[in-house]
């Protein structure tokens, strides 16, 4: 394949947007957005579908599975082959700390926050941790696309194990306990599908 980072990346945040506004209706496994004025049936099971080969339950955070899920989306219109993808998923995992070592290990993961990248974070000391896709950054902030947070960054699902699908202003370093572990930016995904 001769697709460009850039046209990666795009395509990455793209795909990510498209379920921005969405808001839990069900804790971790349905969604709907309150500002259209019938219910979202149908982007709500295209998530559910696009998360599940991470593998991911319903019920389970999702914030590690939505980014797995968009990557694999833009990847699939970019007319990525299913094997390639294949080899997305088997490193990319629902569980942001266990995804860090993994792209650790094959030395992909980075502390630049490019466009289209994921952010992964770990809160605190523990093995729970906190993933979104990086749209924009400038200097010591980044603009991310994230899901399972909240809109309120006051409340005390700021960090992680909110109900909305929505976009955010971090530190790079990370926000409260929750510390920036890396990023896998399109470059690593594109080096880890041609491995």
């Amino acid at each position: 394949m001769n697709v460009s980072t850039e046209t990666l990346a795009a395509q990455i945040v793209r795909e990510a947007s498209r379920f921005v506004g969405l808001r839990e209706v069900r804790k971790n496994s349905d969604w709907d957005n309150p500002k259209t004025p019938v219910r979202d049936y149908a982007i709500a099971e295209e998530l559910r579908k696009l998360m599940r080969p991470s593998p991911w339950e319903e019920g389970w955070a999702y914030c590690a599975a939505y980014c797995e899920g968009v990557v694999a989306a833009a990847l699939r219109s970019l007319e990525f082959p299913e094997a390639k993808i294949q080899r997305w998923h088997k490193v990319m995992t629902p569980h942001c700390v266990t995804s860090a070592g993994n792209f650790r290990a094959r030395k992909l993961l980075t502390d630049k926050p490019l466009t289209g990248a994921i952010w992964l974070a770990r809160h605190g000391t523990s093995s729970n941790g906190h993933a979104g896709i990086v749209s924009a950054a400038s200097g010591k902030s980044m603009s991310t696309i994230e899901a399972n947070t909240s809109l309120d960054p006051n409340t005390s699902a700021k960090d992680r194990e909110g109900d909305w699908i929505t976009t955010r202003v971090r530190s790079i370093g990370g926000t409260g306990s929750l510390k920036t572990m890396g990023f896998v930016t399109p470059q690593s995904i594109l080096a880890l599908l041609e491995a």
